[in-house]
């Protein structure tokens, strides 16, 4: 009996199919069609499933930041404050392949959002979410005495997502900065304590 696939699984499906095409040819080489035929469907189908190319590609923007919150969730139960900090904010730099995809696309789908209303609303709540992430993660720091009384958490949070999202962007362009990447960011954590 063939395997039942659901909306929700269908929907990421082909939106892991426009991944494919933007890594390979860039946003240009996005059509309907080609990301029916990349993810083995009729055009009619993924019409059935997403009414346009806009819908299309902001869910797949969309679906990129599903991921890293998921990922992010996962390690809320770390008993270690500054493991659990240094994981939380790792997901949001490409450590792996899986992340390293997600930031290409990302970056991809980013430059396009000048012409296209639904990318540059999806990538403005992404910037907040990162913002008060950011934030949360020094709030929870602080509450383990991980963070100077006298630091304004406000600016240390567009402190460290400067610093995550520089250190991410140099590993996208040449990945033997991970190892930097991770000690630059755990020293910057651990400075926190010191820095009022």
């Amino acid at each position: 009996m063939p395997k039942l696939i659901d909306r929700a699984e269908r929907r990421a499906e082909i939106a892991e199919a426009l991944w494919r095409i933007v890594l390979r040819d860039g946003v240009s080489g996005v059509s309907v069609r080609e990301v029916a035929a990349e993810a083995g469907i009729s055009v009619g189908s993924l019409r059935h499933v997403f009414a346009d190319k806009s819908e299309l590609l902001e869910f797949s923007m969309r679906l990129i930041y599903d991921r890293v919150e998921e990922r992010v969730r996962a390690h809320a139960r770390m008993r270690d404050p500054l493991r659990r900090a240094e994981a939380i904010l790792a997901e949001l730099m490409p450590f792996d392949d899986n992340r390293r995809v997600e930031m290409h696309v990302n970056l991809a789908l980013l430059t396009e959002s000048v012409a296209h209303p639904g990318l540059a609303a999806a990538a403005r709540e992404a910037y907040e979410g990162l913002r008060l992430l950011c934030l949360g993660v020094l709030t929870d720091l602080r509450e383990h005495g991980l963070v100077a009384a006298g630091a304004d958490l406000k600016s240390e949070a567009v402190r460290l997502h400067a610093l995550v999202d520089g250190m991410a962007m140099h590993m996208l362009i040449d990945d033997r900065h991970g190892p930097t990447a991770r000690r630059t960011l755990a020293k910057h954590l651990k400075g926190l304590s010191t820095r009022g």
